[in-house]
């Protein structure tokens, strides 16, 4: 049970994670130049999706759940304390995650020049914490 809820939490991170990107990259028609190439709304976010959803899947998933094995056996004074601590345990997730990301592309291209790297760690900070506020509001609503 808990894994299906680890799945649902990688799907709907993702989407929203993928709706965000697609609406930040997006090139509305006005703003469109001719003889240049745009995507549309919809390619962009099923590209985002593609390349997304194994990382939220995989890497957030396995994560989250190591995480929360540990968070159950911690005892918090409050839920300002635990919310804290599991901002600063996500974003070092997101952080581990883009890390191992980046040595595989090293090992399989031999650099990372192509690749923005700093501009990876913020996106993926950003994702963990998207994780991590979607589990917290399906927590919340008790779904699954």
């Amino acid at each position: 049970m808990i894994f299906l809820k680890k799945i649902l939490i990688s799907t709907l991170s993702t989407v929203f994670f993928s709706v965000s990107l697609a609406f930040i990259e997006y090139t509305p028609v006005a703003g469109q130049f001719p003889n240049v190439g745009y995507s549309s709304f919809g390619g962009l976010f099923v590209i985002y999706c593609v390349y997304s959803f194994p990382l939220f899947l995989i890497g957030g998933s396995l994560y989250s759940y190591f995480v929360d094995i540990y968070f159950d056996n911690i005892h918090f004074p409050s839920k300002l304390q635990k919310y804290i601590f599991g901002l600063f345990i996500y974003i070092v997730g997101g952080l581990l995650i883009v890390g191992i990301l980046l040595i595989v592309i090293l090992l399989i291209y031999g650099n990372t020049s192509g690749v923005l790297t700093f501009k990876f760690f913020i996106i993926g900070i950003i994702a963990s914490l998207l994780f991590y506020h979607t589990s917290l509001v399906l927590d919340k609503l008790r779904f699954v």
